[in-house]
């Protein structure tokens, strides 16, 4: 199965970027922010983290899905239950600044998934990568089976290279 890819990147402004991925969820944002904020939970699609969590705090995430199982540090730069959540992540490979937005949605719940950039170009590994792992998260909360990595990379590469050049040929926000 090819799954298409559904994020898009936006110019913030002048050099910073966001690659935004959506999805939706039957269950209301309360039902649902315990997979992004619960240990037991969050390993079933992403990684496990151990630490005390609050805002301004920093926890350790091991990525469970990744080559040689990596180990981050997470800041917890903003925390709002059960609507948004802004980590701060240092690892081998930099830093990352994601947030995660739930709100009510008639079916249930959807989901902001956002990757604040500087480099658009990074989208063409990252995209890919964050699109398996959403679709991780609707297989672990439906109990459907866990998505392949190889059906998102490297085939999703030249959809994400397309936005990442539109967003950085546009003109920005106004």
């Amino acid at each position: 199965m090819q799954p298409e890819p559904s994020g898009r990147v936006i110019r913030t402004g002048a050099e910073t970027y966001d690659l935004i991925l959506q999805r939706r969820f039957a269950e209301p944002p309360a039902a649902v922010w315990p997979s992004f904020t619960s240990p037991d939970q969050t390993a079933q699609w992403f990684g496990r983290w151990e630490g005390t969590p609050g805002r301004g705090d920093t926890v350790d995430l091991q990525m469970l899905f990744e080559e040689g199982l990596p180990w981050s540090r997470v800041r917890i730069a903003d925390c709002v239950s059960p609507e948004l959540l802004r980590l701060l992540v240092e690892d081998e490979y930099g830093s990352w600044d994601l947030e995660i937005r739930l709100r009510n949605d008639p079916a249930g719940s959807a989901l902001d998934f956002i990757h604040h950039l500087e480099d658009p170009q990074a989208v063409s590994s990252v995209g890919p990568g964050w699109e398996y792992y959403l679709d991780r998260l609707l297989a672990a909360r439906s109990g459907d089976p866990a998505p392949d990595f190889n059906d998102y990379f490297p085939s999703q590469g030249p959809y994400f290279e397309a936005q990442a050049e539109a967003a950085a040929d546009s003109p920005g926000p106004a």
